[in-house]
């Protein structure tokens, strides 16, 4: 565990406030969640995401892959948390581009035929769809589906279905 050299002092109600630097580095928003363990003797913070790797939501990302024979990801709003691939390549860098980050952040759909996006650190030419997974009105990630063949009314469609289902499965 790395230390960062800063000290804090708790307040009389408990509250410690974590500095902007950490909190800029682990992308940690006003209104995020921290989850609070203690590992031994320490406390250990941690950003918590609701979104996490589930049995449920990969079996969904397989019946994309096998229906409608596209790539799909699934994603909190700044990393990929499960995928199910038509090539069978590994994903090394679960990290989202910025460009990625800042589509979801907008929570629109976007659906775009044949354009360059930069994903696994590689900028690729393909069809997409990235659309983002609201809970109760707050943003927590999306479903990205995509793949050389042009998007159509059936890969929209079906996306909504699913995206209904894991919002409310994830509520």
């Amino acid at each position: 565990m790395s230390k960062s050299g800063m000290t804090r002092r708790i307040d009389e109600l408990g509250r410690l406030v974590i500095p902007k630097e950490i909190r800029k580095n682990l992308k940690i928003k006003d209104n995020d969640q921290i989850e609070i363990n203690i590992v031994d003797d320490k406390i250990v913070l941690s950003k918590y995401d609701i979104l996490q790797k589930d049995e449920i939501i990969h079996l969904m990302l397989l019946c994309i892959k096998k229906v409608l024979k596209r790539n799909a990801l699934f994603t909190t709003r700044e990393k990929i948390i499960d995928y199910a691939l038509i090539d069978k390549q590994e994903i090394n860098n679960l990290i989202l581009d910025n460009s990625i980050t800042s589509i979801i952040e907008n929570r629109k759909e976007i659906v775009n035929d044949s354009s360059d996006i930069l994903l696994f650190d590689l900028k690729i030419n393909t069809s997409y769809i990235i659309s983002p997974l609201i809970i109760k009105g707050d943003l927590y990630g999306s479903i990205i589906i995509y793949n050389d063949a042009a998007i159509n009314e059936n890969d929209t469609n079906i996306l909504k279905y699913i995206k209904v289902f894991l919002e409310n499965y994830l509520e």
